[in-house]
């Protein structure tokens, strides 16, 4: 009887520390090659990516990366407002990983601006004004 108890109670163990593992699981670490101040942004089904961006003010551009959770680069590159305003300075450049509208091929920010890739901005546009309702079509 003993046996069976010491068992049991081994079994339950077993099971909690599984389900304390998966648990702290559902957030990946941050890769090696993601910059340490990247954000780690939510995305359906428990998988996410990273985003960083910089203000490089002698361009006067933003400068984004976009990995998954994994560490591979999604995008690296000039990102331009949506607003089509001027770019975001680095105190405007805090990642909402929280939105409604959040992507991995976009940046929403903080302040509810939202920066697009410059080599995919009429695409990524669109997708975004369909989102947001001001489009009919994706």
């Amino acid at each position: 009887m003993l046996g069976s108890q010491h068992r049991s109670a081994k079994a339950r163990c077993v099971a909690a520390l599984l389900l304390g593992l998966s648990l702290a699981g559902c957030k990946h670490g941050r890769p090696e090659n993601v910059p340490v101040d990247s954000v780690y942004v939510d995305g359906p089904w428990a998988e996410g990516w990273w985003q960083h961006c910089s203000y490089l003010a002698t361009q006067d551009v933003d400068h984004c990366q976009i990995f998954n959770w994994r560490g591979g680069t999604i995008w690296d590159e000039e990102f331009s407002p949506y607003d089509g305003g001027a770019a975001a300075k680095e105190s405007e450049l805090t990642v909402d990983n929280h939105s409604r509208l959040a992507g991995p091929q976009y940046v929403c920010l903080k302040n509810g601006r939202i920066l697009l890739p410059k080599s995919d901005f009429e695409n990524q546009k669109h997708f975004i004004d369909w989102r947001t309702g001001k489009s009919k079509t994706p």
